[in-house]
């Protein structure tokens, strides 16, 4: 490797440009006077001794008694290694720091709009953010490496989750069948989450390696792309795993999933127990109710339906999804207990 190459990875590691040019000299020529390593290095004379107490303190040279002065490298595979792990320990210290002091932060809520990032890092941040953030459902798509790498790792335990995979592996691994419900539609399309109905995240040509990423926080826009995710992109996918039969207790910030839900525990023979928050129709007023689920309807095309359910007093009310103008409720969280 030439010297050059091997300089510009030392100041990856967090060298500077005289450290790196000192360091690889030393290490290539063995011990050398202050003015014989400015020469050599190219490092102007005045500077070499601030360079070298830096190189001393992180531990990579030895300093030698006596004058002229020489200066030399510690063995560089144990040194350079003890460095780098002093750094990242030192890192992680400082990072705890930062992220407990941020923690004490009370965020401001963003506002709405479409907010646009470029590049593969920025991605995956969105992405993990993405699925941290999801409280009760996350709806996603994209493809199984993306779901192996970024979703499946940060999985909550009780999270609603329905995945669309765009490419259909030959066997669906393992891993997958923790999830709530997995569905493939073969296409090229932006790998999509969004969680809760808090945004919604879209990231186009996430699989070619130059991801351009939208956050979605306007709530009209959020509405379009649930309903794009919801009706076409699951509407059209063909279900190759889901284990809603077996699933007791899930909250649901769609009403198509809850109900998808409601019918699987129904078909088992369950009786079904719902917690709905959300505001009255009539008055626009916050709503919460519980009651026994007795009927539920959904047209064939996914776009009309509803719950009804008995509550407690004996009365009988509609529960609509976001934007439901129809029936008594407007559910903005549905919460499902299997009895």
């Amino acid at each position: 490797m030439a010297s050059e190459e091997l300089r510009e990875l030392l100041q990856k590691l967090g060298f500077t440009s005289y450290e790196a040019k000192a360091y690889v000299t030393l290490v290539v020529n063995g011990p050398l006077t202050a003015t014989e390593l400015a020469s050599r290095s190219e490092i102007p004379q005045p500077r070499v001794y601030d360079v070298v107490q830096s190189l001393s303190e992180k531990g990579l040279i030895l300093v030698s008694e006596g004058r002229p002065r020489k200066f030399a490298a510690v063995d560089p595979l144990i040194a350079l290694r003890n460095y780098v792990e002093r750094r990242r320990a030192e890192e992680e210290k400082i990072l705890r720091e930062v992220l407990r002091e941020i923690g004490s932060i009370t965020p401001q809520t963003a506002e709405p709009g479409v907010w646009t990032t470029t590049g593969y890092a920025s991605a995956v941040n969105l992405l993990g953010e993405a699925v941290a953030s999801a409280r009760d459902e996350l709806l996603f798509s994209g493809y199984t490496d993306v779901v192996k790498s970024f979703l499946l790792p940060a999985l909550k335990h009780e999270l609603a989750t329905c995945v669309v995979l765009y490419d259909a592996p030959v066997d669906l691994p393992e891993e997958f069948r923790q999830l709530d419900e997995v569905r493939v539609k073969p296409t090229k399309a932006p790998v999509m989450a969004i969680p809760d109905f808090q945004y919604a995240l879209i990231i186009v040509d996430f699989e070619g390696g130059r991801p351009v990423a939208y956050k979605v926080t306007d709530e009209n826009l959020i509405r379009i792309f649930a309903v794009y995710y919801l009706n076409y992109i699951r509407a059209g996918s063909k279900p190759v795993f889901d284990r809603l039969s077996s699933i007791d207790h899930r909250r649901y910030v769609h009403l198509s999933r809850a109900l998808d839900h409601v019918r699987a525990l129904s078909s088992a023979g369950r009786r079904i127990r719902v917690t709905v928050t959300g505001r009255w129709v009539k008055d626009g007023s916050h709503a919460k109710v519980t009651g026994e689920v007795v009927e539920q309807f959904e047209n064939s095309y996914r776009s009309i339906g509803y719950i009804r359910l008995r509550t407690g007093d004996g009365r009988e009310l509609t529960v609509g999804g976001i934007g439901a103008y129809l029936e008594d409720i407007e559910a903005r969280e549905i919460e499902i207990f299997a009895l």
